[in-house]
């Protein structure tokens, strides 16, 4: 998988590496992983950490994937300044080697384009969970989109179509706000955006 990220971007040209890009905690992505006792968490496509970080911050054992290495440069840099360790990894998504089974598996927004490469993705979150863990995806909604290729956004059939195996706990269409750290390119009004928290039996 490429480094290619929304609208066809490359995430070495949105990531600045120096820690000034980290994204805020996103309470309305993880509200149910705030629920959840601290286990490890892993982060498909972590970006610059800030969801990471801040799991890391209430106890969770936090490893991160991402293949900018831009974005793991500031992920690393936001781990220090916050004191917390996350095992942080510059690597393609679909040939990183687990280190064993996670209680929480998130992926924030950072699907490849639907295909092979999606759908594997999506099998790897799934395989990487362990029994009662819980995995939450969040992605544009591709049924709320304005302009922009669909193929990069996601509907809530889709995502829970690649979920039979699972439980699903919440399927919706939510408010997000689309702002990127650095760009200025993108508008400051809510896109929707589909989330699915779902449970391994």
């Amino acid at each position: 998988m490429g480094t290619e990220g929304p609208g066809g971007a490359d995430w070495e040209d949105i990531y600045l590496g120096d820690g000034s890009d980290i994204e805020p905690f996103d309470h309305q992505l993880l509200e149910e992983a705030l629920a959840l006792p601290p286990g490890r968490v892993l982060d498909l496509g972590c970006g610059a950490g800030g969801n990471l970080i801040g799991l890391a911050r209430r106890g969770w054992t936090a490893t991160g994937v991402d293949s900018s290495s831009r974005a793991i440069q500031s992920a690393r840099i936001g781990a220090g300044r916050a004191q917390v360790t996350a095992r942080l990894h510059r690597a393609d998504m679909l040939t990183w080697k687990p280190e064993g089974l996670y209680d929480l598996v998130i992926s924030s927004y950072s699907l490849p384009p639907r295909g092979p490469a999606r759908d594997a993705l999506l099998s790897i979150a799934r395989r990487t969970l362990a029994p009662g863990g819980m995995l939450i995806v969040g992605e544009w909604d591709a049924e709320g989109a304005v302009g922009g290729d669909p193929d990069h956004f996601a509907t809530l059939a889709e995502l829970t179509a690649a979920f039979v195996d699972l439980v699903i706990v919440r399927a919706e269409s939510v408010d997000a706000d689309p702002r990127i750290p650095g760009r200025e390119d993108v508008r400051n009004t809510a896109w929707r955006a589909v989330k699915v928290v779902a449970r391994r039996p």
